[in-house]
């Protein structure tokens, strides 16, 4: 199946008149509003040729190896010294043509050694640079590895890491701007695989994606012309934001949880759907829980024969394995999972298929998702082995886990949350927080046992997440935001410190956030690694996040797309999305 980069490479082959970095097409908007003034035709200065070196043949010593030695327990190869095993060897030569001989050997090791030097002397010269930006001195972080590389120069040319080197290999002219890494950590861009940005119910908070090192996003519910406005905002330089991957509108099923779903009521709408959100420039399709299983099964084959992802919800109707059968490819909120790591699963379904019977019948208020007698039973019946089957099975299908932990541990404390506790709504819009309401409804009745219940719930989901890294799930980093309490780029470094929580290394951690995203997208060529031809998405941070995942919060530098945010600069981004805010009265 193609994956999003793929088609947007195919994009560019047709002559979109764009290169990668500037597509602007369907799946991946080109990012961050790019104003690099560096521009240069050919970093690399010719190589200096060196004088060809004649040929230098192996002489063997006397005798030959092909000296009879007949009963000898050492055979002699070629070249190698013949005295062993020879009691009497007939000279044959003058004395002064033996002396001639020895004479002509230590010539050819002098020649030998001489030819050595010559060859290291003429080894790559330094590659020289005139233009750019160069981070001198600095810690590059493989997140896929988990190593750390000291005392490197990466030099960034328009929207490409160029050079990725030890100092002395490089020749930086006076036109390469210098940036002091000395001390610091560069990893690459981050990603925050579960947003809900480009709506036109709120403006879009993008510049505090940026301010928080998340370059990219995968948007599961947006508005395509919005998310285009946005797009070609930023690809102008009017705006700052991360680039994007947006699946357009959910595709649910009759009676649906919102409102602005598409309906796919039937294998034949289901069809049609697919194909009218791949043509109008969806990246992927949003599956969601009201889904019957044949339309489910119909939209996941024509998504296949489209080259686009089915992820979301697993719906309601379907098991967790036979959803990863069917080719869903990413399941959010570890929603079947869950129920499938019991082992009564089909006794949950059951009951959210009553719930459906009742949400048919006009009932809006009852909720599967905060049911916590539903809590209880998929409690009861947890199993680890029936988990880890299916979790194998998930891992041989290469199916997906956006766990969102950040919005999961809101919705278990939801009668602790207090909005006035958090400084980091001033960077939210009113018409968002006005619907975070606190209490949460349908908690102030709640019991201490009811309280228990829940909280035992998001361990459970911790748990099971940390058995999907062991089991070899590939594991994404996403928020939901803005869900109650999870803010855009602020929440990702929450997911980061709850996946480490659930029992992933602090490097597994920081994968899900950048080389498993670049997988996951098909785009290991451009993203996911500080190394050279990669997109220029990087964050320079104070301290190693390999130490201690927290470390991603502790940012000095962001380059979106190849433009370069200093500390002050990003602080200056939320402080312009903050006094936006206020003026607008949003």
């Amino acid at each position: 199946m193609a994956r999003p980069f793929d088609r947007a490479r195919a994009f560019e082959r047709q002559g979109a008149g764009c290169d990668f970095d500037r597509f602007g097409g369907r799946l991946i908007a080109r990012a961050h509003g790019h104003r690099n003034p560096h521009h240069s035709s050919d970093p690399r200065s010719e190589h200096v040729p060196c004088a060809p070196l004649p040929e230098v043949r192996s002489v063997p010593y006397w005798p030959p190896a092909s000296f009879p030695l007949a009963g000898s327990r050492r055979k002699l190869s070629h070249g190698a010294p013949a005295r062993a095993g020879l009691r009497r060897v007939r000279r044959t030569c003058r004395r002064d043509f033996c002396h001639q001989e020895r004479s002509l050997m230590r010539l050819r090791v002098r020649f030998v050694v001489a030819a050595t030097a010559l060859a290291v002397a003429c080894g790559p010269p330094p590659r020289e640079f005139d233009s750019g930006t160069a981070i001198e001195n600095v810690s590059v972080v493989d997140p896929a590895a988990g190593t750390v590389t000291d005392g490197r120069t990466v030099v960034v040319q328009r929207t490409r890491i160029a050079a990725v080197s030890e100092p002395d290999d490089l020749l930086l002219g006076e036109g390469v701007e210098r940036i002091d890494g000395a001390g610091g950590y560069l990893i690459p861009g981050l990603w925050d695989m579960h947003v809900h940005e480009f709506s036109s119910f709120f403006p879009p908070a993008l510049p505090v994606y940026i301010a928080n090192g998340v370059t990219g996003v995968r948007d599961m519910w947006g508005e395509l012309p919005v998310a285009r406005e946005a797009w070609d905002g930023i690809a102008a330089g009017d705006r700052v934001g991360p680039r994007a991957v947006i699946s357009g509108n959910i595709t649910d099923g009759a009676n649906a949880w919102f409102p602005g779903s598409v309906i796919a009521d039937s294998p034949e709408r289901a069809r049609f759907v697919v194909d009218s959100l791949v043509d109008a420039g969806a990246g992927f399709i949003k599956v969601y829980s009201a889904l019957e299983a044949d339309a489910f099964a119909a939209i996941a084959e024509q998504a296949t024969a489209r080259g686009v992802d089915v992820a979301g919800h697993v719906p309601f109707s379907v098991p967790a394995r036979d959803a990863a059968d069917a080719g869903m490819r990413s399941m959010t909120h570890m929603f079947g999972v869950i129920e499938g790591c019991s082992a009564n699963d089909s006794e949950v379904r059951a009951s959210r298929a009553e719930w459906m019977a009742l949400r048919a019948a006009g009932d809006e208020f009852t909720n599967p998702f905060f049911d916590i007698g539903l809590y209880r039973t998929i409690l009861d019946a947890a199993d680890d082995d029936v988990c880890r089957a299916l979790l194998a099975h998930l891992a041989a299908n290469g199916t997906w886990l956006t766990p969102t932990l950040a919005v999961l541990n809101n919705l278990a404390y939801l009668h602790q949350l207090r909005e006035e506790d958090d400084p980091r709504l001033q960077y939210m819009p009113q018409a968002i927080t006005a619907g975070w309401q606190v209490p949460f409804p349908g908690t102030e009745t709640d019991t201490p046992a009811d309280i228990e219940a829940r909280e035992a719930f998001l361990a459970r989901q911790l748990a099971v997440t940390g058995m999907a890294a062991a089991t070899g799930v590939g594991i994404l980093a996403g928020t939901d935001t803005p869900n109650p309490f999870v803010y855009p780029g602020f929440s990702l470094h929450d997911e980061l410190e709850l996946l480490v929580q659930a029992g992933l290394s602090p490097r597994e951690a920081l994968a899900a956030a950048t080389t498993a995203p670049a997988e996951f997208l098909g785009a290991t060529d451009s993203l996911g690694a500080v190394a050279e031809g990669k997109l220029a998405d990087l964050v320079l941070l104070q301290a190693n996040p390999l130490d201690a995942i927290g470390n991603t919060r502790d940012i000095v530098l962001v380059v979106a797309n190849g433009r370069f945010f200093s500390r002050g600069e990003l602080d200056a981004l939320l402080e312009e999305v903050r006094r936006e805010r206020g003026e607008a009265g949003f």
